[in-house]
């Protein structure tokens, strides 16, 4: 058979074969400068939240970051890949090869979609993007409202995106050589047949990454570089891709007893009456949308921005070191309302453990005889934050739909914050007492707009969010003097925070720490002695177990929170994103990507997370690895057993 591959015929078709081969390596090397053009673009647009100190940091990044553009392009490709596999002389026809230029443009061109999406996208959530992309909080109604106004705001981005989608028709290399392929012996026709097996050996070796035990994946970025630049080894069509068939949760055994999670962080809790400090109080909670520690000038802003929120916190407890335990909108209202952080790629409302019987602040609220509410003004269906409130206990939710008051469209998320809130302080007043409410505001978020009158009124600075966080505080304080004419203002608990911080401007906001930098503060108009700064480290997920301990609640709990009012607590703050697990406890923050530490940082002295304390304190880093790895495992289990709730009602 050797010796026959050597006959004219033979020959000449295995020279045709490799011309077709060698097409398809042109058009994957023009399709690999795409995804690192795309890269560039992602990496200038986002370069203020990336450390690197040298060209030769970054442009080893990059060329590591071809092994996941790769991957992606190949599982992306598999049928472009396959079709010029195939030994046969139909590849020379027109239209086979007009199929393989549309594949290729149209598939990839969507693809790299979502990097140029990112470039902006990144800015806000700090991961790339991942599969919930397809689900209804992605494509719902806010998506179709408000995506002229991203096309509109955010040109250049789709300018660049179709500009390379241009360059990828213009430069796809075309079958323009004819070779005289030959009559398709047994014999060639064999030796085709092993070459592309060969070549599709070595493509399923490229696209799980090589020849380590487990295919890549999105920690694999971490192995490459710190925490900070993970997004820029990775692509979003690779981070797309992964989380497609996902599971929900790692499933990862750390420990075999539960004693021995238990021993380093039990998320049962319970108070007793003694413990209220109040009888009965109202609870509003104000979810503030967009709004950083960076943007306040109580917890750090350099503008005058939130002059309003400022006095309040002044005459409130107000904690400065709190932080969000999400990047999402969406994985902040299970934070606050049932301390459960966002410790998955998905947030919990959209994932199948979304119905799951959890403990709730406004379910045990209720026991205690409040009415409950959940405020919204966006459109109804937002983020699942109705359902979601369904689920917490809440007896009714108000959205866009349920408004009534003066015209206040913004044209595309909903009603503006003035009016709503105005709104929200009426329908207040005529809830039975004691009512617990929670209101998340709207306009502080993109596209950035204020109602006409207010054009010019409110201080700008160096970011368009900047003038809507003014509004915002504006809004706010209007809501406020109307409350302080009611009945019920002095008996109320005011409680504010963030759903997650937005775009950064100094350097520490940009890091892994002070990317989830927000205010949190309590305030009881009706108490003058209640008040201070506070150092300890708050999250979101404290929120809940601080209301319980101080309305009296004896109701036990499952919650991966502590109050912040207990002494004897241990108090941390945790997240996730891209991978990469984070505990801030005490003065330290540790990075963990779900095998191993990556980095410990003494925050408080080093605030810019330069000196990486992982050798230097051994003890201090296993202890915090430990105890992060009892929340996840445990986090998991409940979630998987369906037991994120103590069955037991004390009433």
């Amino acid at each position: 058979m050797v010796l026959g591959f050597f006959h004219t015929e033979n020959f000449s078709a295995m020279r045709h074969y490799l011309y077709h081969q060698r097409l398809l390596l042109l058009r994957f090397l023009l399709l690999l400068s795409a995804f690192t053009i795309s890269r560039l673009f992602f990496y200038l647009l986002n370069i203020h939240n990336f450390e690197l100190a040298t060209f030769s940091d970054a442009f080893w990044l990059f060329v590591a970051g071809i092994r996941f553009d790769l991957s992606a392009a190949l599982y992306l490709n598999l049928l472009f890949f396959i079709m010029h596999l195939i030994p046969g002389r139909f590849k020379d026809l027109n239209g086979y090869q007009l199929f393989l230029k549309l594949y290729f443009v149209i598939v990839n061109g969507l693809a790299l979609a979502t990097n140029f999406v990112d470039s902006k996208f990144y800015d806000f959530e700090h991961k790339r993007l991942t599969s919930d992309i397809f689900s209804s909080v992605w494509l719902g109604n806010d998506f179709k409202n408000m995506l002229p106004q991203f096309i509109k705001d955010y040109w250049y981005i789709f300018l660049a995106w179709i500009a390379l989608v241009f360059l990828l028709w213009i430069l796809y290399p075309r079958a323009k050589r004819k070779h005289t392929p030959g009559v398709v012996t047994s014999i060639s026709y064999i030796w085709q047949t092993v070459l592309a097996l060969i070549i599709m050996g070595l493509g399923v070796l490229s696209a799980r990454g090589g020849l380590q035990m487990k295919p890549l994946r999105i920690i694999t970025a971490a192995t490459y570089t710190s925490a900070q630049n993970v997004a820029l080894v990775l692509n979003s069509p690779f981070t797309i891709l992964q989380t497609l068939k996902k599971k929900e949760i790692s499933g990862r055994i750390y420990f075999k007893n539960k004693a021995d999670i238990l021993s380093y962080y039990n998320p049962v809790q319970q108070f007793d009456t003694t413990s209220a400090r109040w009888k009965k109080p109202n609870v509003v909670i104000f979810i503030l949308e967009s709004f950083s520690s960076e943007y306040t000038g109580f917890f750090g802003a350099e503008g005058d921005y939130t002059p309003f929120l400022d006095s309040i916190a002044a005459h409130s407890w107000a904690f400065q070191n709190a932080y969000a335990n999400g990047k999402r909108s969406i994985e902040a209202v299970p934070s606050i309302l049932a301390s459960i952080p966002a410790l998955m790629d998905d947030p919990f409302i959209t994932t199948r453990y979304g119905s799951n019987r959890i403990n709730t602040l406004p379910e045990f609220l209720g026991e205690m005889g409040y009415n409950s509410s959940f405020f919204h003004g966006g459109h109804n269906g937002t983020m699942g934050f109705d359902t979601f409130a369904a689920d917490a206990g809440i007896q009714k939710y108000y959205g866009k739909n349920e408004y009534t008051g003066p015209d206040a469209e913004d044209g595309g998320w909903g009603i503006y914050d003035e009016e709503f809130l105005q709104y929200f302080s009426k329908m207040l007043t005529t809830f039975k007492q004691p009512f617990f409410s929670a209101v998340f505001t709207l306009s502080s978020h993109h596209p950035y707009t204020v109602p006409d009158r207010y054009t010019g009124v409110f201080p700008t600075g160096k970011l368009p969010i900047l003038q809507t966080i003014a509004y915002a505080d504006y809004s706010i304080r209007r809501f406020f003097e109307a409350a302080k004419k009611t009945s019920w203002y002095n008996h109320t608990l005011f409680i504010f925070t963030a759903d997650h911080t937005a775009q950064p401007m100094g350097e520490y906001y940009g890091n892994k720490v002070g990317n989830y930098d927000i205010p949190i503060m309590f305030y009881y108009p009706g108490d003058s002695t209640f008040h201070g700064v506070s150092y300890t480290v708050a999250q979101q997920a404290d929120i809940m177990p601080s209301v319980l301990q101080l309305v009296g609640c004896k109701r036990p709990f499952v919650g991966y929170g502590t109050s912040l009012f207990d002494s004897t607590a241990q108090h941390f703050a945790v997240n996730y994103i891209s991978g990469i697990y984070q505990l801030i406890d005490g003065n330290f923050d540790l990075q963990f990507n779900g095998e191993k530490a990556l980095a410990l940082y003494n925050y408080r002295k080093d605030s810019l997370l330069k000196n990486n304390l992982l050798k230097a304190l051994p003890d201090t880093a296993n202890l915090m690895e430990n105890r992060l790895k009892a929340i996840i495992q445990g986090y998991e289990q409940n979630l998987d057993k369906n037991t994120l709730y103590v069955k037991d009602t004390l009433k």
